[in-house]
C-alpha cells in the first residue's frame, strides 16, 4: 500500500501559508477584507498584540511557545501600545474583580494568551472557508487526485485546509463517511481512501459538553466539500458553543491533544495504516523536531524495507538521512521536485 504525508508545502499552490509564515499570511488576509464586520477588526486588533509584543510576526511557533510560559496570566506591554482591550480580556479581569482579587479592568493592559489563541484559530478557520469558497482554477491536489494517487492508498496530513479533500471528492477519491478515519458519517459508502489529519481540521468543531467523537461539522464546511443536502444530525437549529482548542492544534513547540477520546484514536487507526505502507511520500513536510509525535508516528510504523521518496526542497536530505540512520533502506531525496510539480506527471 502506498501512503502519502503532506505537509504545509503541499498546501502552498492552495493558497495558504507555510507554519511559519501563518500569521503572516493571516495578517495579509485580514487587510483585505471588510473592516466594518466586526470579528474582522478584532481579528485584526489580535495580530496588532501578537506584533507588538513579539515584535514581529515571524517564527509562529516560536511566538507560541514564547505564549505558553505565560500560561493563564496576562501578558502586560513593555511599552506604548496601539492596540485595544479585547472585550473577552476585560469581562475576565471583571469576573476575578468580583471574586475578590486585586484586579482593575478600568487601568489593566495587555491580553490573556488563552483568548488570544482561541480568536487566532477562529481566524484561521474563517481564512481557511473563505479561500475555499471563492476558489477557482485548480491546484496541485487536483492533479494529485486525477494523476497520482493510487487506489486504496492512506493520506496523512498535518494541514488544517480541506483543499485536499475537495479535489479527493471532486476526483470520486473520497466520501466523508469514514474518508476522516472515523465514522462521521454512517450508512454512506467507504471511502476509496482515508485522509488522517493529525493536527485537525477548519471544519472539525467541538462543544465544551461534548466528550464523545466524532467532531461536529457544520453545514456550510459540508456544503464546501460538496455535500450540499448533508446535515450533523447532532446539531439543533439553535447556536452551538465552540471550543475552539479541541480540533484545532496550532504549531506549538509542545503539542496538547486534549480531546483523548478523539485524538487517540485517530492517531492509533493512521499507525495501524502505516504498518501496512510498501512505499511512502514525504511532500511538503520538514518534519520539524516540534512534531516529536507524528515523527515517532512515522519513524516506529513503517516497515523498514518499504521504499520512502521524501520530496520536502531544502529539507529533503536532511530527512532522507534521519530515515537512514533509523534503518531505512530503500530512501531517496527530491530536493529539487516540489510537490506541485510531482503532482502533474501522469
Amino acid at each position: 500500500m502506498k501512503a502519502y504525508v503532506f505537509g504545509a508545502g503541499a498546501s502552498l499552490t492552495a493558497g495558504y501559508p507555510l507554519a511559519s509564515k501563518m500569521l503572516y499570511g493571516l495578517s495579509d488576509w485580514l487587510d483585505v477584507q471588510d473592516a466594518s464586520v466586526p470579528w474582522v477588526f478584532w481579528a485584526r486588533n489580535r495580530i496588532v498584540q501578537v506584533r507588538e509584543t513579539f515584535g514581529s510576526l515571524d517564527d509562529f511557533e516560536g511566538i507560541l511557545g514564547k505564549l505558553e510560559k505565560f500560561g493563564f496570566e496576562r501578558v502586560k506591554p513593555r511599552g506604548p501600545v496601539t492596540y485595544r482591550q479585547d472585550h473577552k480580556d476585560i469581562f475576565h479581569d471583571c469576573t476575578k474583580q468580583m471574586q475578590g482579587e486585586n484586579c482593575d479592568p478600568a487601568t489593566t493592559e495587555g491580553f490573556y494568551p488563552q483568548y488570544l489563541r482561541s480568536d487566532l484559530i477562529s481566524a484561521y478557520r474563517e481564512f481557511f472557508y473563505i479561500t475555499e469558497e471563492r476558489r477557482v482554477g485548480t491546484n496541485a491536489y487536483d492533479n494529485f487526485a486525477a494523476n497520482r494517487l493510487a487506489p486504496d492508498s492512506t493520506i496523512i496530513t498535518l494541514n488544517y485546509d480541506v483543499a485536499l479533500e475537495r479535489a479527493l471528492k471532486n476526483a470520486g477519491k473520497w466520501e466523508i463517511g469514514d474518508g476522516y478515519g472515523f465514522t462521521a458519517f454512517p450508512n454512506r459508502d467507504p471511502s476509496p481512501t482515508k485522509v488522517y489529519k493529525l493536527h485537525g481540521s477548519v471544519n472539525w468543531f467541538q462543544t465544551p459538553l461534548q466528550n464523545e467523537p466524532p467532531p461536529l461539522m457544520f453545514s456550510r464546511d459540508l456544503t464546501i466539500l460538496g455535500y450540499d443536502n448533508l446535515r450533523d444530525s447532532r446539531l439543533g437549529g439553535g447556536s452551538v458553543g465552540i471550543n475552539n482548542s479541541g480540533t484545532f492544534i496550532l504549531p506549538d513547540p509542545e503539542k496538547q491533544f486534549y480531546w483523548e477520546r478523539f485524538w487517540v484514536p485517530l492517531w492509533t487507526g493512521a499507525a495501524e495504516k502505516l504498518r501496512e505502507v510498501d512505499e511512502l511520500f514525504i511532500h511538503g513536510y520538514s518534519m520539524p523536531a516540534a512534531d516529536g509525535r507524528a515523527r515517532k508516528l512515522l519513524f516506529e510504523n513503517i516497515d523498514k524495507a518499504a521504499t520512502v521518496n521524501v520530496h520536502a526542497r531544502s529539507t529533503s536530505d536532511r530527512i532522507a538521512n534521519e530515515f537512514r540512520s533509523r534503518g531505512f533502506k530503500n530512501v531517496t531525496a527530491f530536493p529539487g521536485v516540489g510537490f506541485e510539480d510531482w503532482a502533474s506527471r501522469p
